[in-house]
């Protein structure tokens, strides 16, 4: 038996009715009466959803000026002509009516499914048709019911039939209810794919470990070679330098004996040859006449000593040691680390959605959540399960707000809300309830970041149009703030460590600058670029207990925790955990929770915080 939408489940429509008039141009989803209701753009007619306009709005504005300020205007997607937006942002344009009504039209009667393209099957026509459960026994009917007793899904003929007098459900209701017993297995199946999925960055995160500890480790053993075969050429050259040294004034003294023996034989030598002549060839008279000269003159030969014995001096080298496999240079030592897997499995515990626009600063006091609601102009806080307790509006004094950021601190033994303003160019004050509000004008003339240093109780604000930090007396309003530039080019967010040192986010240069308690400069780590312990537009920072410094490094849609010096340690959130453009982050410490907003989907992000 046919049911009474039969009729226009028969009904089909061009596949072009579906992929030009009820599917969005820009995510090429279908159409609805939530979050994708199409809107109509006054000055060129074209149409997107809602959701895909909202962040197409806020990624112009990002490029414009990083986020900040009202959105006004925006270009069309296709044709870039100028929108204007009223007030109520890109909810306030027009819906288009005709294909509301046609996608009211297709989703209350059948008439093709929305829900996935890959649902939907064409005929030879090209035509659409609503995807259905056909009975295999009757295949022109459609399996409504579930019978109990069989627990098999059954058609109108399978109840008059086979089925006859069995207790039957709704089928939509029941498998409403397969899926809410199958929802919390499937909630925890993702869950474990996360766990698994950290396990495996674990696994990755050990091998790249290994393989550097293996190059630095052969990197020392090599430095050592280089140094023991640089001391060993020196011990040699001593060596060698001794031996020469030796063998000169030996062979100097063998040198000088030589000669005067040389010389001693050379006069003999004559004596011997002068008076054997005049043996041979005189008379016998002149014999006689020289016997007494010649005579002394032999006595004088004889009696001339000459050494028995010889003293031959060698040099010789006597090894102390001749090798040095026995010394002991060090030894090959091996380390195991324990990390504990949710350093790597750092995801969306939850997040607040549809309730902010263009959030900017955050901070935390009482297990309390205040986020800075920029295009409300208002302060909304939440507890930390993202449940909102109260909002206040920042535009309390009749001249306009443009608050960018918040923090919470004690004044007169009272908890203050301090916002910078814009248009205040200096704070409004508020008590944690957004009451009795006060400001303090003229602190600088782009004021953005703010904190108060925990050890000298100094105000802290971050001038952007000035590229400056001023530091004044907290609340005090009396005397010119203490103002600091080194270089900076729109400064954004700031923070101070347990230390007492400033971080400052210096957004265009790509990097975070670190100032002393009294306002010199120490340090400046980060560069522009994608890779690990690189930023490209940082904006808010924090630092946690341990002393870590969390940056928002919206450009690369992350946020890094960099160590006090400077050294990166990890990415706490990437745009793998869903992060779009984040701008402001803090930290409940107690309950190791990190908190993010996301100025592109306009979300509040709750997430585990774990290095």
């Amino acid at each position: 038996m046919a049911g009474p939408e039969s009729d226009f489940q028969a009904a089909a429509l061009p596949r072009w009715v579906v992929d030009d008039i009820l599917t969005c141009g820009i995510c090429f989803e279908t159409f609805d009466f939530k979050s994708k209701k199409p809107k109509s753009l006054p000055s060129c007619r074209h149409v997107f959803c809602m959701d895909c306009l909202i962040k197409h709005a806020a990624s112009e504005q990002n490029q414009r000026k990083q986020g900040q300020g009202k959105w006004t205007t925006f270009e069309c997607p296709t044709c870039r002509k100028k929108v204007n937006l009223s007030p109520k942002g890109v909810e306030g344009l027009p819906d288009d009516r005709t294909v509301l009504g046609l996608t009211d039209k297709v989703l209350n009667k059948g008439g093709v499914s929305l829900k996935a393209k890959d649902e939907e099957k064409a005929n030879k026509d090209g035509m659409v048709t609503r995807v259905i459960d056909t009975c295999p026994k009757h295949p022109r009917e459609e399996l409504r019911m579930f019978c109990n007793r069989c627990a098999v899904p059954v058609c109108a003929e399978c109840v008059e039939i086979e089925h006859d007098g069995h207790s039957t459900s709704g089928i939509k209701k029941v498998a409403g209810m397969s899926k809410e017993n199958l929802n919390p297995l499937l909630g925890e199946g993702k869950w474990k794919m996360k766990e698994l999925g950290g396990h495996l960055k674990g696994l990755q995160y050990a091998e790249e470990r290994l393989q550097a500890s293996k190059e630095a480790a052969t990197a020392d053993v090599r430095e050592l070679g280089r140094t023991l075969k640089s001391e060993i050429d020196e011990i040699v050259a001593i060596l060698l330098g001794e031996i020469e040294s030796r063998y000169k004034d030996k062979f100097e003294v063998v040198t000088k004996e030589k000669d005067s023996a040389s010389r001693k034989l050379e006069e003999l030598n004559q004596i011997c040859s002068g008076v054997e002549a005049e043996l041979e060839n005189s008379t016998p008279s002149k014999i006689v006449e020289k016997e007494q000269e010649m005579g002394d003159q032999l006595k004088q030969v004889v009696s001339q000593d000459v050494p028995v014995e010889e003293y031959v001096l060698t040099l010789a080298f006597k090894a102390s040691r001749t090798k040095l496999s026995d010394l002991s240079f060090g030894e090959v030592t091996e380390t195991v680390d324990t990390v504990d897997r949710k350093s790597f499995t750092n995801s969306v515990l939850w997040q607040v959605e549809g309730k902010m626009r263009n959030p900017g600063g955050v901070t935390t006091w009482d297990e309390e959540v205040y986020v800075v609601d920029r295009g409300n102009k208002q302060i909304q806080v939440f507890d930390c399960h993202g449940n909102s307790r109260r909002r206040f509006s920042t535009d309390v004094f009749g001249n306009g707000s443009e608050p960018q950021d918040v923090c919470v601190t004690i004044f007169e033994n009272e908890s203050r809300v301090l916002v910078t303003d814009k248009c205040e160019q200096g704070l409004r004050i508020f008590d944690k309830y957004g009451e009795r509000p006060d400001r303090v004008s003229g602190v600088s003339k782009g004021p953005m970041g703010l904190t108060v240093c925990k050890h000298s109780k100094t105000l802290i604000v971050v001038d952007e149009d000035s590229n400056c930090v001023r530091m004044c007396p907290a609340l005090d309003r009396r005397g010119p703030p203490t103002n600091y530039a080194y270089s900076f080019n729109h400064p954004f967010g700031i923070t101070t460590s347990v230390k007492g040192k400033i971080f400052i986010s210096d957004c265009q240069n790509h990097c975070i600058k670190v100032l002393s308690p009294t306002g010199e400069h120490l340090n400046t780590f980060g560069s522009e670029g994608g890779g690990k312990g690189q930023l490209q537009h940082p904006l808010g920072v924090h630092c946690d207990n341990q002393g870590r410094i969390l940056v928002a490094d919206s450009g690369n849609r992350r946020v890094g925790v960099f160590s006090e010096e400077g050294e990166f340690v990890a990415h706490a959130v990437t745009a793998e955990d869903g992060l779009g453009c984040p701008v402001g982050v803090a930290l409940l410490q107690q309950r190791n929770m990190l908190v993010v907003t996301d100025t592109e989907s306009h979300k509040l992000l709750f997430l585990r915080y774990s290095l």
